[in-house]
């Protein structure tokens, strides 16, 4: 039986603050790792607060294996359902449920 150090990367929850979403003038003005305790609150209202001063900016949530992929992620301003689903997945797991 062969032994692997290999292992699926794991899903990491960003939300990123972007104008242009979609289009080639796309930018992220703010990328963020969401915390996995209490300050998360904190983190949405701080970046609510961001969003109102930059004209046309929306959040948009991001799931990537690294910043550098939540980056191209965020600039087309969807979601990958399927992603998701299995950061969903992977955080049931955790939980022990």
């Amino acid at each position: 039986m062969s032994v692997s150090l290999e292992k699926k990367p794991q899903l990491l929850h960003f939300l990123a603050i972007t104008t242009d979403a979609g289009t080639p003038a796309a930018k992220v003005h703010r990328l963020t790792l969401t915390p996995a305790d209490t300050t998360y609150d904190d983190v949405v209202n701080d970046m609510h607060v961001e969003m109102r001063a930059i004209e046309g900016a929306e959040i948009h949530n991001v799931i990537a294996v690294d910043r550098s992929s939540a980056y191209a992620a965020a600039r087309l301003g969807e979601i990958d359902e399927e992603l998701f689903s299995a950061w969903l997945e992977q955080d049931r797991l955790a939980a022990g449920l």
